[in-house]
């Protein structure tokens, strides 16, 4: 009997034991939509009890597992059943015509997987994976044991999503693919020659979903930074889709209450609501004052709150002036600021320092620009230091360019003889901050006056994009800019920027400025040049002079006799690859992306683009303001006839201002950020 009951507390105490015999996993949807989760278990594992439901917004399932089990989750999107009773979906599906996966792992790909291999040698590893594409953010967060890291990608990579990797359905953009599967070569695939971690390094596909999703996997061999442990026998885990954080606000109210029926009233009663009717009379009086002086400080954009919201050092404004030994050495100036060298408080930096012009804005656009640019961090984006924010009084701090701008740079270093490897480094230096700013921000990020004046020269000649100051922040669905506030410089602003004939204004008005950028660096905007090369209207728009040369095989002449066979192919690939930004039609233009493996090509894989349609006056004042749509009258005799389009760009005289003066460019930016097109 003893041994009977030896036994039994035995069995009692194994079954109260908690953690022990199996796991649990709390899956909720926190998504706007119904998700339908799946699970797959790993080779030779054991099934769940439900390997596929439905789950609304707001619901949640707790699923049990095996104490030692090896599978994945993952969510499917856009689900429905057709006229036949098959069930299918448009991300994740698992390709059994039923809710329920059986067991089965995602046969249609992209999708966001959380991956589980617990008890292994006494711990669980676990990690979100992107590796085969991305369709929803998820979270998991480890229970029970405090010391576990959470781990996930919480963030909406659909935005991110480079355009050719993009999953469309009706327009709308569902799920974003990995680089292997859409471009299905080995280096993207770490397949072949590429099958070990030395050979298969991350791809600028990878990079862009590490630098949105950093604690996720973003190709085969990104182990070291995405799988995390636990202790086996301590945790439980919760996984969330579309996880998000909620702001707990409270709202206090001031309730008035009726009296009742008016009787007989003692004089007691009369003295009480004389008191009454007093304290009331102060709080109104009171309620007002502090109302008034709300509203007196919405014009400082809640100021205690900056710090939190800017990643950057805050200095006031009497240190600004400290910094700039009051304001003595102007580097350049504009018609929205002026730009002034300083040192930082330890003295030990130069800096430059933009004091914007006294604005009466309530200063969230402000606020709203430095926080987006605060958080970027890019070789050739040129890095704030600070910012300044005293009511009225704005200034940024960012680092000193010893070289100036790109155009002064030019003209002082290159007019004699180019430096062709140089150029070309600068040119893929650009190439490689654009890109970053379009795709691998949280939010994509156009900067719309991209032009040699605002790419500055640090003292090793790497080029940073610069000029950030007032950007706008746009809905993260928009797709399509407004033009309202839109300001850019002639001569660089794409063609969709005049008329809407052209398509929308997008990230890819950049790509355009871009390609002007380039024509200018190798001389190819040079008008003596032109009047040089022999081409028979030395007033016509460059690129169709270009062209012509490379019919006839002479291109190279603009650059002169003294250019070697290497410095040739560089000059030509510049060429090609300025001529392909600067299509007239946004889509037939190559995302920045395309535009850097163009760079990093072979001169023999470019092909000469179509012939632009567009043409522009010879000679038009250099910055435009306030961009918008515009019917006054020109010379016909100045544009090129678009029949296809039959719409004239025209130009009024009051759009134009004067362009900056000064190395270091301080023109009011158009940098706006807005999601990706759909």
């Amino acid at each position: 009997l003893s041994g009977f009951n030896i036994i039994l507390v035995l069995i009692v105490l194994f079954l109260k034991s908690p953690g022990i015999t199996s796991r649990n996993f709390t899956i909720e949807n926190k998504c706007d939509y119904t998700v339908w989760p799946a699970a797959s278990n790993g080779p030779g594992g054991i099934s769940l009890s439900t390997t596929g439901f439905m789950l609304r917004k707001g619901e949640a399932r707790v699923i049990n597992a095996p104490f030692s089990w090896t599978g994945r989750f993952w969510g499917r999107t856009f689900c429905s059943t057709n006229s036949t009773g098959s069930f299918s979906c448009a991300t994740g599906d698992c390709g059994t015509g039923k809710a329920d996966c059986g067991g089965a792992g995602v046969s249609l790909l992209p999708a966001t997987l959380a991956e589980f291999s617990l008890d292994i040698s006494g711990k669980d590893y676990y990690d979100v994976s992107v590796v085969d594409g991305y369709n929803l953010p998820i979270l998991v967060v480890p229970q029970g044991d405090k010391t576990c890291s959470s781990t996930g990608c919480v963030v909406d990579m659909n935005v991110t999503c480079p355009f050719e990797l993009r999953v469309t359905a009706n327009t709308s953009m569902i799920a974003c693919m990995n680089a292997c599967q859409k471009l299905k070569l080995p280096e993207y695939c770490c397949t072949g020659n590429y099958s070990t971690p030395d050979k298969c390094k991350p791809s600028l596909y990878s990079q862009n979903f590490k630098s949105v999703c950093p604690r996720a996997y973003s190709y085969t061999y990104d182990d070291a930074s995405s799988t995390f442990s636990c202790a086996s026998n301590k945790s439980n885990y919760a996984i969330t889709f579309c996880p998000s954080t909620i702001l707990n606000t409270t709202n206090c109210s001031l309730q008035t209450m009726a009296g009742s029926k008016p009787q007989k009233i003692s004089w007691k009663l009369k003295l009480i609501m004389g008191v009454s009717a007093t304290l009331v009379v102060m709080i109104i009086i009171m309620v007002g004052i502090i109302l008034r002086a709300r509203n007196a400080r919405k014009n400082d954009g809640n100021e205690e709150n900056v710090e939190a919201i800017v990643m950057l050092k805050r200095y006031s404004y009497a240190r600004v002036k400290k910094m700039t030994n009051s304001f003595v050495h102007v580097l350049g100036q504009g018609g929205f600021g002026t730009v002034y060298k300083g040192k930082l408080p330890d003295g030990n930096q130069d800096v430059a320092v933009k004091v914007l012009k006294e604005s009466k804005g309530n200063g969230h656009e402000f606020i709203n620009e430095v926080a987006s640019m605060s958080r970027t961090s890019h070789v050739n984006i040129v890095s704030l230091l600070g910012f300044c924010y005293e009511g009225d009084k704005r200034a940024i701090i960012y680092e000193f360019m010893p070289n100036g701008s790109l155009d002064k740079f030019i003209s002082e270093n290159m007019s004699a003889k180019r430096d062709w490897e140089k150029l070309y480094d600068i040119a893929l230096g650009v190439s490689r901050g654009l890109e970053y700013l379009h795709n691998r921000c949280v939010s994509r990020i156009v900067h719309f006056d991209i032009k040699p004046q605002n790419i500055l020269m640090d003292k090793d000649l790497c080029p940073k994009i610069s000029d950030f100051g007032l950007a706008k922040l746009c809905k993260n669905k928009e797709s399509i800019i407004s033009m309202l506030d839109t300001r850019g410089t002639a001569g660089y602003i794409a063609p969709e920027v005049f008329s809407k004939n052209f398509g929308g204004v997008s990230y890819k008005s950049d790509v355009y400025s871009y390609g002007m950028v380039v024509l200018e660096m190798i001389g190819a905007r040079n008008i003596d040049k032109v009047e040089n090369s022999g081409s028979n209207n030395s007033s016509m728009y460059f690129p169709d002079w270009i062209y012509k040369d490379f019919e006839s095989g002479e291109i190279m002449r603009i650059f002169g006799d003294q250019i070697t066979i290497e410095e040739e192919k560089i000059a030509k690939k510049m060429v090609l690859v300025g001529l392909w930004c600067i299509q007239t039609i946004p889509s037939h233009r190559p995302t920045m992306i395309k535009v850097t493996e163009m760079l990093e090509g072979s001169i023999e894989a470019l092909q000469v683009p179509p012939k632009p349609l567009l043409c522009l006056p010879a000679s038009v004042p250099e910055t435009v303001e306030d961009s918008n749509e515009t019917s006054c009258s020109s010379n016909p005799n100045q544009f090129c006839n678009l029949s296809a389009y039959e719409d004239t760009l025209q130009f009024s005289n009051k759009e134009f201002q004067k362009p900056d003066k000064g190395s270091q460019s301080t023109s009011k930016s158009s940098s706006t950020k807005v999601s990706k097109e759909t």
